[in-house]
């Protein structure tokens, strides 16, 4: 079974891509000559997704307090361009898949924002490298797609496998590595790696992010922080939809990330109120 997914992924001709308009906005933003004006301008020809951009960049998570943006400009000023460029991941990501008869679409991707915006913010109390932090939020984002991979090459025997786990303790990636021989996480990982032009940290997190913690003490690295933010939000009612069984949070969080329970529960806390709030615009 898992030969003939991977065959799928190299082979079936109508994959999800992405939207030119991310793929332009990769290429700009990573283009070191690119300015505020060019990257505004791109995004203006997608009148949807600007507006949406700009309610997004005013939401709690990433605006929240301050001065309200009124165009574009000031939203790229705040927020600066890569942030704008995950942003626009989360708008348009949503729309490349259908929606799955077999778990709710907006939870899934209520739950994949907030664990984006926790990977992100662990990543930023740790202190991690520019390089990390810059992976950190897409890693978060993108860590379930291959839930969606699965949902898209097989919708009927993935449901019906879903139907049939819905009660077993065990966790999703192990249920999965028994029945198709690969994990969501895999099969994230080969899709985004052969399809999307994103780092190959995020790669590499989406691949990890179910690992098993290492045995050394070494300062986490992503696929440590996306799994420490998966646990966190599936922990503070920010599931992906999928009818599974949750474990506890890990209490090696704490120490591990240098952070106390209350300052978690602020994160947590802000996290939840922007994902409640960014409902409306991801249903729009």
């Amino acid at each position: 079974m898992k030969e003939n997914l991977l065959n799928l992924l190299e082979t079936k001709g109508d994959l999800p891509p992405l939207s030119d308009v991310l793929l332009n906005l990769e290429n700009r933003v990573n283009d070191p000559r690119s300015d505020i004006e060019e990257i505004s301008g791109l995004i203006q020809t997608e009148p949807v997704l600007s507006g949406r951009l700009i309610k997004l960049s005013n939401s709690v998570l990433f605006g929240g307090g301050r001065d309200e943006v009124q165009d574009l400009s000031e939203a790229i000023m705040r927020l600066g361009m890569k942030m704008v460029l995950d942003l626009a991941y989360t708008l348009e990501l949503p729309k490349a898949f259908k929606k799955s008869q077999s778990f709710d679409h907006i939870q899934f991707w209520k739950h994949s924002l907030g664990v984006a915006y926790l990977s992100r913010s662990l990543a930023i109390h740790l202190g991690s490298s520019k390089e990390d932090l810059d992976a950190s939020y897409l890693a978060g984002l993108m860590h379930d797609v291959g839930v969606l991979v699965f949902d898209y090459l097989i919708p009927e025997e993935y449901a019906a496998f879903i139907k049939n786990v819905k009660d077993d303790e065990r966790p999703l990636s192990e249920l999965e590595i028994e029945k198709f021989g690969i994990s969501h996480s895999e099969l994230g990982a080969e899709f985004i790696g052969r399809w999307w032009p994103v780092s190959e940290i995020v790669v590499k997190s989406v691949r990890r992010h179910h690992n098993p913690p290492p045995t050394k003490k070494i300062k986490p690295k992503i696929p440590r922080l996306v799994n420490w933010a998966n646990q966190i939000a599936n922990n503070n009612e920010m599931n992906n939809g999928l009818p599974m069984h949750f474990h506890p949070l890990d209490e090696n969080v704490f120490p591990r990330l240098k952070i106390s329970s209350e300052e978690l529960e602020i994160i947590v806390d802000k996290t939840k109120e922007g994902v409640e709030a960014a409902d409306m615009i991801l249903r729009s």
